[in-house]
């Protein structure tokens, strides 16, 4: 997923910190075998497990959060209290990195549902880590377009309902196929395909209003 403005470069997705070709494709063993270890009370597993995911699991609260830095670090530090009870109960009936984000959603929610009932949400843009500025000149102008670039990005996709701009954000910046967000979400592999296509196609819309497109 990237958003560049017209004539001024394209913009790429990076993988996350942390995230690699075996998480994409499926459980990574060693994660098997940390996770294992945590559900039967090892801390040391556990603090493990999360130093791997740590990254992966942020991201993707940032992104069920709409990019809000104060909600995101909440999201995910709510995310981890909770990994940390629930992993005992986990029987390796989903896969791992589904049972996790199933948790970083549900936190993320809860977070957002909080924050609400206590004051308005006022949204707060940073810049997303997972792009990056493809332009030959590498220069200041280039970090200038960066941050626009990213920006904007960001501003379209808090127009997004949440489940659809995480979704968006676990195909697009992670690589996670339609069939994994199928198992992931608990929806059929025609129902992630049209809800896929509608969140990039709003997307689109909204970036094109602000003069970039979404490559």
């Amino acid at each position: 997923m990237s958003a560049g403005k017209k004539e001024s470069g394209r913009l790429t997705p990076a993988i996350p910190k942390g995230a690699s070709d075996s998480t994409a494709a499926g459980d990574d063993p060693f994660d098997l075998e940390l996770a294992a270890g945590a559900s039967r009370g090892d801390k040391g597993a556990f603090e493990r497990l999360m130093w791997r995911w740590w990254d992966r699991i942020r991201g993707y609260c940032a992104a069920f959060v709409a990019f809000d830095p104060e909600l995101a670090e909440e999201a995910a530090q709510e995310s981890l209290i909770r990994i940390y009870k629930a992993l005992p109960r986990w029987r390796r009936e989903s896969p791992l990195g589904a049972y996790l984000y199933g948790i970083c959603r549900t936190a993320s929610a809860d977070v957002i549902r909080t924050r609400a009932r206590h004051r308005a949400h006022n949204v707060q843009v940073e810049e997303l880590e997972s792009l990056s500025l493809e332009s030959p000149q590498g220069t200041g102008e280039a970090n200038v377009l960066r941050e626009e670039a990213g920006r904007m990005l960001a501003i379209a996709m808090q127009e997004l309902d949440p489940t659809d701009r995480s979704m968006l954000y676990l195909h697009e910046v992670e690589g996670k196929g339609l069939s994994e967000l199928g198992t992931m979400y608990d929806l059929p592999l025609g129902t992630v395909k049209s809800r896929l296509f509608r969140a990039r196609d709003r997307l689109g819309v909204l970036l094109r209003e602000m003069g970039y497109e979404l490559g």
